[in-house]
């Protein structure tokens, strides 16, 4: 007790809910309203406002003459890139998974875990016409698509138990049914290497996933999937084709005894 005593003094307060503050904005937004900054973070208008002044005086968001919203500002993007530089597993995938794309005509992606979601670190399109259009920085949630059931499969049991505390939480009285689906995608996992996602975060995406064990002494294991439109790319295509070179892949990457 004294010891989450001692961790909620270190806490402060003001410096989360500017975070908070930042993470309400997502992609493909032009900019926000202290409103709507209110309304996603819980936090009152007044809170927001002081703290939309301060972000914008330090550059981490920058304030629309005109319209007076806010986007995220050009000190954000000097911070994600020491983010991106930080993990060397990327110096490593990114050539092999630009490769990957061209010879098998699909997306890939590289994530790690942020709360329940995946972050997208890397990923490479296709010269195809039609792809799947998530970009660096793009969230996904664990719990329904190939790269987050993939890294959920590979988590050991005490990690993956906190992680459905965290998956009910977020899902309530859905998470029951997400949890059966979790069991089976880890079952499958078990039994043919990767996870799939067939239509089901979104109706006309394909995808498998395969996890990737932590490349380096304190990097965390992260995540590796393959996608493309359900009109070009059928189960069975997935399966037999895309899967079986994701998991060749990922054994380029990182070998796995």
């Amino acid at each position: 007790m004294q010891e989450e005593d001692d961790k909620d003094r270190l806490f402060v307060t003001a410096l989360a809910r500017g975070l908070q503050v930042m993470a309400a904005f997502r992609p493909g937004e032009s900019a926000l309203s202290n409103l709507e900054i209110a309304k996603r973070t819980g936090l009152p208008k007044s809170t927001v406002s002081r703290l939309t002044y301060t972000l914008t005086t330090l550059g981490y968001l920058s304030q629309d003459e005109h319209s007076g919203f806010y986007r995220l500002g050009v000190a954000l993007l000097a911070l994600g890139s020491v983010v991106l530089a930080s993990y060397d597993i990327r110096q490593v995938a990114g050539p092999l998974m630009r490769e990957f794309a061209l010879e098998n005509n699909v997306s890939i992606s590289l994530a790690m875990r942020d709360g329940t979601d995946m972050v997208y670190l890397e990923t490479y399109r296709s010269q195809s016409r039609v792809s799947v259009q998530l970009t660096v920085g793009s969230r996904v949630p664990i719990a329904t698509t190939a790269i987050g059931r993939a890294f959920y499969a590979g988590l050991p049991v005490n990690v993956r138990q906190q992680l459905d505390g965290e998956l009910a939480t977020r899902y309530g009285e859905r998470w029951t049914e997400l949890q059966q689906r979790l069991q089976q995608a880890m079952e499958e996992y078990q039994r043919c290497g990767y996870s799939a996602s067939f239509g089901e975060y979104e109706p006309d995406v394909m995808a498998v996933g395969v996890h990737l064990p932590s490349p380096t002494p304190g990097q965390p294991p992260m995540s590796l999937n393959a996608s493309g439109p359900a009109f070009a790319f059928s189960a069975e295509v997935m399966q037999q084709q895309v899967a079986p070179a994701l998991i060749a892949l990922r054994q380029r990457i990182v070998p796995v005894a």
